[in-house]
Parts: structure tokens; C-alpha cells; sequence
């Protein structure tokens, strides 16, 4: 949802340099609070998410200059013909490395330079494996390593792409471990805007805020290869778009982020922040989107989310992986959990990032969906 790690590249990225890949323990203890990134420090000459504004698509696909942080985000489920279940999440960063470079004239010059750095995370879970695997890549905006135009024709990070944001189809490739996809995305429904007409606060200031839109429901059909066997698959995808400068309070440790597809068509989604006490903070929200139907803000006082379960992972790491989900205006009581409960990823910053199921209390299947839970406290 906030793309998990993205201030891992404005404390290790510099002006002119690709960031360090083994940084020093100074460098790690400064990234493991997000308000480090995320919060409202550094943010002198970027354009800030303050006030509503019109969204235009596909131009909005494509890259916002002026902001500090933006993120593409892809999460789904697929099915292989012969029944096998996989997960699939890769989520593209890029991070300002300054507001801009004017009178820095020399410095561009140079086919090396460059305004920013960008991330990719990528994973895929095979469920009847029991495997979960993840990468992590690095590279500045130079030399055509990694990227976006203007609007979505293109996002890549090397060879990991995303493309065709401006026609009916896309094109999705990457590899993770054994695993590689090629998918094509073809959306169902149109943008659906996030928070107060795509203005999401997230903090108490003006400015801690993101503009945040989704497409959350995205039909799917590619191949899956792993090493030497490849197969057909099929399913759904959910697009996360967020850009901002600072979104969170520093009294904020993290947030647990749901996005849910139901059978019957109606699309869930919810972030709850968390306080640094535990609490959950009032500027959580997110929105019941009905296939035939307006959609509504959800807030905190529209639902119950109990955590059922926990997990620890081989890190050390412990994480809700099942819930309670209850939205009693709309008779509505989701149980939510894991595929596999260990789906943490193995990224410079761990968090847990995971394909799950939906049932009602007596079990029975309502849909599928993914979870983002960052925050959690280290071992």
C-alpha cells in the first residue's frame, strides 16, 4: 500500500551515486523506523499532497515529478491449470534524491547522473511448494537501467517491467528465485480513488498525506516458468498507485493493509496505522467497492479487524496471519487468513507481504486477496 520499503533509498541513495548494497550499522539503525521516510522531515522544495486535485488517466500512470517518494504496485493470485495455487506481489520505488538540480549543469551531464533511485521488490508464493520467495533490486534513473514514462507506457527496473499502462492490456514480466511470470493485466473495472477523492491523509499535518488511487480488480492470463517446466495461468491482480513527500506522524509504527476480492464481485480496501503503543490510529480508512454500486469511504468505526492468529517467522519476526473481518452495515463477517504463513519478505527491511484466502465463519470461500503488515517489532 505505502510500498514498504521505500526509505531505505533516501538514506542510502546519493545525488550522483547508486545507494550501498552492504550499508554500515549507521545506515541500518537510521532506516528501521518508517517516519524516517515516510514522516514530515526533509521536505523542503518537494511538492506536497496537501489539497484535492483532478485526476487524469492514463497520465496519471506515469511518473509526478516534484514528489519524493511514488510507487507502482501489483499484487494477485493465479491458478495453474492442473489446480496449483501462486501469489504474486512486485512493487516499483523511485525516491528524489533532491527537489531538483538546477544550476547542477555539469553534474548532468554525465550519462550517470541522476534526480533518482529507484527500488524493486518482487515475490511469488507457491502455495502447493510451500515456498515463498523473494528479490530485491536496486538501480538509479540513468544509463536506462530503471525508470517510468510519461504515462505508464513503461516502469522498469532492469529487466523487471511493467508495461502498456495506456492501452486496454498490459504486459507484466519478472522472476523471483526458480520462479519467472509473463503476464498479461487486462483491467476490469476503471480507477477507483483512495482516501477523500484520491487525497489520503495519513497524519495529523497538512502534507501527511499520499494521492492514492487503485484499480482493484484485474483479470490475468500468462505463463509461470520454473526452471525447466512451464504452464499456463490464470487469475487476479489488484494496482496500487500512490505518490506523496511525507505521509506518516512519527508517533506512527506501521500499518496492516488489506485488499480484498469477493466471488460476488465487491472489492475491500482497508489500511489500519498503527500507533507506536499498539493503538489504532484515526486516520485509517478505506473503501467497500461494489461491482454495481457506488463505492464508500470506510473508517475506523465502519468495521471490527481482530487478528485471530500469529506466526513467527525463521527471522524471528512475529505476524497476525489471520483475522476477523466485520463490517456490520453491509452483514458482512470475512475470515481472512494466510496461504502460507510465511510469506515475510527477505528484503533489507523485512516486512510481511502475502497472498490469503477469504471465508465466512462457517468456512465457506468468499474470495481471495493479499496482505501488506509492516512495522513489526525485530526479533
Amino acid at each position: 500500500m505505502f510500498g514498504a520499503t521505500a526509505w531505505v533509498l533516501i538514506v542510502l541513495g546519493g545525488a550522483g551515486c547508486a545507494p550501498d548494497p552492504s550499508p554500515g550499522p549507521d545506515a541500518e539503525q537510521t532506516v528501521t523506523r518508517l517516519t524516517e521516510a515516510l514522516g514530515g522531515t526533509d521536505t523542503e522544495g518537494y511538492r506536497q499532497a496537501d489539497r484535492p486535485r483532478d485526476f487524469s488517466f492514463p497520465r496519471d500512470h506515469g511518473p509526478h515529478a516534484g514528489f519524493r517518494n511514488e510507487w507502482w504496485y501489483i499484487t494477485g493470485n493465479l491458478d495453474a491449470e492442473n489446480g496449483d495455487r501462486f501469489g504474486f506481489h512486485i512493487t516499483f520505488f523511485r525516491v528524489a534524491l533532491a527537489p531538483s538540480f538546477e544550476g547542477e549543469a555539469g553534474l548532468l551531464a554525465s550519462p550517470w547522473s541522476t534526480r533518482h533511485i529507484w527500488m524493486a521488490h518482487a515475490a511469488i508464493t507457491d502455495v502447493a511448494g510451500h515456498r515463498h520467495v523473494s528479490e530485491e533490486r536496486f538501480a538509479r534513473e540513468a544509463a536506462g537501467l530503471a525508470g517510468a514514462t510519461a504515462q505508464g507506457e513503461r516502469v522498469w527496473l532492469e529487466d523487471w517491467v511493467l508495461s502498456g499502462l495506456d492501452d486496454p492490456a498490459w504486459r507484466l514480466v519478472f522472476d523471483a528465485g526458480p520462479y519467472a511470470l509473463d503476464l498479461e493485466l487486462a483491467p476490469a473495472r476503471g480507477p477507483v480513488l483512495q482516501g477523500e477523492d484520491g487525497l489520503s491523509q495519513k497524519g495529523r499535518e497538512p502534507g501527511s498525506a499520499s494521492y492514492y488511487y487503485s484499480l482493484p480488480r484485474i483479470a490475468v492470463q500468462g505463463s509461470l516458468r520454473e526452471e525447466h517446466d512451464e504452464r499456463s495461468v490464470r487469475g487476479q491482480a489488484w494496482l496500487d498507485r500512490e505518490w506523496s513527500t511525507s505521509a506518516l506522524d512519527e508517533d506512527q509504527a506501521g500499518w496492516d493493509w488489506f485488499a480484498l476480492q469477493l466471488d460476488d464481485g465487491i472489492d475491500i480496501m482497508y489500511y489500519q496505522l498503527r500507533g507506536l503503543d499498539g493503538s489504532t490510529d484515526p486516520h485509517s480508512k478505506g473503501r467497500w467497492m461494489p461491482a454495481d454500486g457506488p463505492d464508500r469511504m470506510l473508517r475506523p468505526a465502519d468495521l471490527q479487524l481482530e487478528p485471530l492468529r500469529f506466526a513467527r517467522m525463521s527471522s524471528g519476526r512475529r505476524y497476525p496471519v489471520a483475522w476477523r473481518l466485520s463490517l456490520p452495515e453491509f452483514d458482512r463477517e470475512l475470515r481472512i487468513e494466510a496461504v502460507l504463513d510465511q510469506q515475510e519478505m527477505q528484503s533489507f527491511i523485512p516486512y510481511w507481504e502475502g497472498a490469503v484466502d477469504i471465508r465466512d465463519p462457517d468456512g465457506r470461500r468468499l474470495g481471495r486477496g493479499f496482505v501488506e503488515l509492516t512495522g513489526y517489532d525485530d526479533p
